[in-house]
């Protein structure tokens, strides 16, 4: 009977294990690579007039599980959700969430959170903010899959210039007193680094060079930091493309993909901006159109692509190359032949040509260029129970298609599901296996 006992125990403490092992601890000169996620489609979703579709439509709680293991395999460190705060009330994000940092613990990946302030009924004050970002604190960020880096828990937001720089540092010192998180603020306005440990531009896809626009921003945190003495996290963003005509804005543009150019380019300017990590906008963001996903039109390109550029981004030298010092060449010293009267010639004199005074070019302050941003927040809609029954095309052969932008439809109701989270996978498994152990030990 004691053999047995010792066994159920044995058992328990497996189970607890597997549970809670520890991750991997990532540091500060880690080169991160991120992916922005949104964890709010239903099947209405896929009923709207969008260019593309991922190749598998899908509700967000059901998909998370493959969703992680499509980043993982695209070389992403941490899929960062956009979260409506802690609330349950029609409110997908926050069960979504729990599921993701389960999901994420068991593929021994990472999840964060990006507190987004752009829903009109959540998180408009800072009393909710204040009270979100300790549920933040004291549960989610305790979780062994929430990416820390050096210790701290990472968190990003969004659209946080609806409250001023002073609302923000009174919210962090009650939050964060010690600094043990470390914020990161989206947009141009360096200001906000006097609250927040860093910086990050939602879109780029606004320009036509998005390279020189994320060295541009790598220069200004860096010239902050100098300025200030102290150091800022520099995040640049890397977009595939941008189409969001959907979405029935008046402001709506496309930024063609150009057979994934863009997509290298933005790459390309973050490694020339010496960036600190890379965020990735987006890795599902179907209205907007900045999804990596594999979806109808690309098949698995863009993770493919993902992959080839990520490692590109990590393995780069950001070390400036060490000037050469030049091999100075000995004169050979002339043989003075005598003469029976030697003729001195005086010599010359030689002309000192001044050294012009390099003329230098004053750096223009670049004029913070507006980040387009998420102007419209999707209305929450109940769930649906049925799937749908149009069935998709399948993915085309080729890594490339071209998509020819459809005109700009009504303005979509952005749907959401309540589904509630997954628990960990491991409990379930292991539940009749602990009934048939403890009935057995009573038999006996």
């Amino acid at each position: 009977m004691k053999r047995k006992h010792l066994w159920l125990v044995d058992l328990l403490l497996v189970v607890s294990f597997l549970i809670s092992r520890p991750m991997p601890a990532r540091t500060q000169d880690e080169r991160l690579v991120l992916a922005l996620y949104y964890a709010w489609f239903d099947w209405s979703t896929w009923e709207e007039s969008l260019p593309d579709k991922p190749l598998q439509p899908y509700l967000s709680s059901a998909a998370i599980d493959r969703h992680v293991q499509e980043a993982q395999r695209a070389g992403i460190d941490a899929l960062v959700l956009a979260w409506y705060g802690p609330s349950m009330e029609n409110n997908p994000t926050e069960p979504n969430f729990r599921a993701l940092l389960d999901e994420a613990r068991s593929y021994e990946t990472y999840a964060a959170i990006s507190v987004d302030l752009g829903a009109p009924n959540f998180l408009q004050t800072t009393v909710a903010v204040q009270d979100a970002l300790k549920v933040l604190r004291d549960q989610h960020a305790r979780h062994s899959a929430y990416l820390r880096v050096d210790g701290k828990p990472v968190i990003f937001f969004w659209r946080q210039e609806i409250f001023s720089v002073n609302s923000w540092k009174a919210i962090r010192n009650e939050v964060d007193p010690n600094r043990q998180m470390i914020w990161i603020a989206e947009g141009a306005n360096l200001d906000y680094l006097a609250a927040f440990d860093g910086l990050y531009l939602y879109s780029v896809a606004w320009s036509d060079e998005p390279d020189s626009v994320l060295v541009r921003w790598g220069n200004e945190v860096r010239a902050w930091n100098q300025a200030h003495d102290t150091f800022r996290y520099w995040i640049a963003t890397v977009m595939p493309g941008y189409n969001d005509l959907v979405t029935g804005r008046s402001d709506a543009f496309v930024r063609a993909r150009d057979g994934g150019d863009f997509y290298r380019t933005c790459w390309g300017g973050a490694i020339r901006s010496e960036a600190d990590w890379v965020v990735i906008t987006s890795f599902n963001e179907w209205m907007e159109g900045t999804y990596i996903e594999p979806s109808v039109n690309y098949g698995d390109a863009y993770l493919d692509l993902t992959s080839e550029l990520a490692a590109d981004y990590r393995s780069a030298d950001f070390m400036p190359a060490p000037t050469a010092t030049p091999v100075l060449t000995p004169t050979t010293t002339p043989v003075l032949t005598p003469t029976a009267t030697p003729v001195i010639t005086p010599t010359a004199t030689p002309v000192i040509t001044p050294t012009a005074t390099p003329y230098i070019t004053p750096t223009a302050t670049p004029i913070p260029t507006e980040t387009p941003i998420r102007f419209s927040t999707p209305t929450l809609t109940p769930t649906p129970t049925f799937p749908p029954t149009a069935v998709l095309p399948p993915a085309p052969t080729h890594a490339y298609a071209t998509i020819t932008p459809t005109s700009p439809p009504k303005r979509p109701m952005m749907p959401v599901e309540g589904t509630t989270p997954k628990g960990c996978a491991i409990l379930p498994a292991l539940l009749p296996l602990l009934v048939a152990g403890v009935i057995n030990f009573k038999r006996r």
